[in-house]
């Protein structure tokens, strides 16, 4: 068991392929692969970081590791015991599973292979990934912040629901001036037909009545529509059954431990069902309200139309005076409704934005903390690593991603966005554009992108169309630079040779002491000097438990890093198999040193006056 809350891997488990059988269990402490070339050493690793789905450091590396681990599996599987936390978690995957399948969550190791130790350095997302692993576990963070962008999306995704919904009651409310104005017009008619006879007048006056009537039944019919496509929409959000697959407990397996799980499943659907079947009653319920209502106006506008030939009879030409009398009062009153409509509207808009200003605050203070976190741990790798070697941090300075989806979002808008694009994206933060978009701040987006306002607003437009949510949640990742001093000068990580990048990685790397850290084949590129003064070193000041797994040609990494556990791997050209493994004074881990690896005997020879010359004997 190990100690610390520190992960290890406590068996590795392969069935199929070319380590088909193989069955080993690691120790805390250095663990080291060892055997001639094509034995399968670089196999293992891959397989490992497959099991884990442990990604690579760009794209490139993470889909060539992948078709490694895949060519060599074949049809078979591997299984890993872990132990973190005192708990024993099994990881499980095979080449038909997307993703591993485990017991529990765990943290992910971190996985070098060869190539990523010469490359990874030149990558900034490498970098800051590198980086990263020195902020302490950030998986209970990261789901927070998950949340924090499904919701900043959500409630994007309604505010321009409410938005569209506000731009359709602004056209129809557009026509209020003009109805205001006709029964202005229309008043002096009404009067002087009123003053004709008393009998005209009170049939005026009682047709007056029915108009109001009729408008306030109008009213009440799109009020009542309203309603019920709230309520439909409402039920229809909720989705559909949500009825799930009971999957039968395997028999001779036990009670089953679903049992009380399946039942609140059971409450649940109940719940679900009675809240579906209560929205649809209701939806049929306000149909049959809005038929009602709308016959009652049917009622008394059939009166209102005999009291118009009544008054007509009367006097030639007031009912068309009456009736548009009726029919602009009627429209002025649905109009005012549609107001008290629009202001309700706005005051949702308002309450939608400002939770998701808290939600986009949250966000940002989740990645400013992240900044900070990487920034401190910068500070304290350069006062162990430097002056040798140096890492820098800057707020938010790469933004490839944020213009890939600023490209994406305005392609087909017929504005040439590459340059445009490229000018705004680094000037600009996503926030910032979402609200200068939604205020239609075209100055904003003209001085930062420093183009015209004409075509700012036109930028604003296409991006109306797009999705805000996404853009505006999109991460701008602070940019790490990794710097060698070679002189009196410093030279940046893309400046150096091979041989010089790794030199910074692999001391950068083996400062992770509370990280599971598996590395292949570490020495390429590197001479012997710098693995004794400082690989070696390294590797020694490790706590004891924690967990090292090297892949390796040179003798001097298990012996003089002192392994706890020594596997050597063989093969008869099919496939690879373990030769010998134990600890490092063990027969046969001596005979596989001292005849396979590269430095052999005199690695031994080697150690002991290492040892003896750092007074250490």
């Amino acid at each position: 068991m190990v100690d610390g809350g520190k992960m290890i891997i406590e068996r590795i488990q392969i069935e199929e392929g070319f380590l088909n059988g193989f069955d080993v269990w690691p120790r805390p402490g250095l663990n080291v692969v060892i055997g001639a070339r094509g034995t399968g050493k670089t196999t293992l690793i891959e397989l490992i970081r497959f099991c884990l789905g442990v990604e690579g450091y760009t794209p490139e590396t993470t889909k060539r590791s992948r078709e490694h681990a895949l060519s060599v599996l074949g049809s078979g599987q591997v299984t890993l015991t872990l132990v973190e936390d005192g708990r024993r978690i099994t990881v499980s995957r095979s080449a038909n599973d997307p993703v591993p399948r485990s017991s529990g969550p765990f943290l992910l190791p971190i996985v070098l292979s060869q190539t990523e130790i010469e490359t990874v350095g030149l990558q900034s997302g490498g970098r800051l990934r590198l980086l990263d692993g020195f902020i302490g576990d950030q998986r209970s963070v990261l789901s927070t912040e998950t949340e924090a962008v499904a919701s900043v999306r959500s409630l994007t995704s309604e505010a321009n629901t409410i938005r569209a919904d506000i731009e359709q009651l602004d056209q129809q409310l557009a026509e209020m001036p003009s109805i205001l104005e006709q029964i202005n017009q229309v008043a002096p008619q009404e009067q002087q037909l009123s003053t004709l006879s008393a009998n005209t007048s009170a049939k005026t006056a009682q047709l007056s009545v029915f108009s109001n009537t009729i408008a306030l039944k109008g009213v009440a019919v799109e009020a009542i529509q309203r309603f019920r496509n709230d309520v439909a929409r409402w039920r229809s959000s909720i989705g559909g059954s949500g009825e799930v697959f009971y999957e039968g407990w395997p028999a001779n397996a036990g009670g089953d431990p679903l049992g009380e799980l399946r039942t609140r499943v059971e409450k649940a659907h109940e719940h679900l069902r009675y809240a579906l079947q209560e929205l649809s009653v209701v939806e049929s319920e306000t149909a049959a309200l809005a038929n009602q209502v709308a016959s009652e106006k049917m009622g008394f506008e059939d009166q209102a139309r005999n009291l118009r030939r009544e008054i007509e009879a009367l006097q030639a030409g007031a009912g068309e005076i009456v009736r548009r009398g009726q029919l602009l009062r009627e429209r002025k009153a649905q109009l005012e409704s549609l107001m008290a409509v629009r202001q309700s509207r706005t005051a949702s808009l308002q309450g939608v934005i400002a939770r998701r200003n808290q939600a986009l605050d949250a966000l940002e203070a989740m990645r400013s903390a992240r900044f900070e976190a990487r920034r401190e741990a910068a500070a304290r790798l350069n006062y162990v690593l430097g002056p040798r070697i140096h890492i820098n941090v800057m707020r938010g300075g790469q933004s490839e991603v944020f213009a890939s989806v600023l490209t994406e979002a305005l392609r087909g808008s017929g504005l040439r966005y590459n340059d445009l694009v490229a000018a705004l994206a680094p000037r600009i933060s996503p926030r910032e554009l979402l609200e200068a978009v939604d205020n239609d701040d075209f100055d904003l987006i003209a001085s930062r992108g420093s183009m015209t306002i004409d075509r700012a607003a036109k930028v604003a437009v296409a991006l109306k169309d797009a999705d805000l949510g996404a853009i505006a949640t999109v991460p701008v990742d602070d940019y790490v630079t990794f710097s060698l001093m070679d002189g009196p000068d410093y030279k940046d990580i893309a400046e150096l040779s091979t041989g010089q990048r790794c030199t910074v990685i692999l001391p950068l790397v083996l400062r992770h002491m509370e990280r599971l850290l598996i590395v292949d084949q570490p020495e390429d590129h590197i001479d012997n000097a710098f693995i004794v003064e400082t690989l070696i070193k390294s590797i020694l000041a490790r706590p004891a438990n924690g967990q090292l797994l090297f892949s390796t040609h040179n003798a001097n990494i298990p012996v003089l890093g002192s392994a706890d556990f020594v596997v050597q791997l063989g093969s008869d050209g099919r496939r690879g198999f373990p030769i010998a493994y134990g600890a490092l004074a063990d027969a046969p881990v001596v005979n596989a040193i001292t005849s396979v690896m590269e430095g052999g005997a005199a690695a031994f020879r080697q150690r002991a006056n290492f040892y003896g010359s750092q007074g250490l004997a």
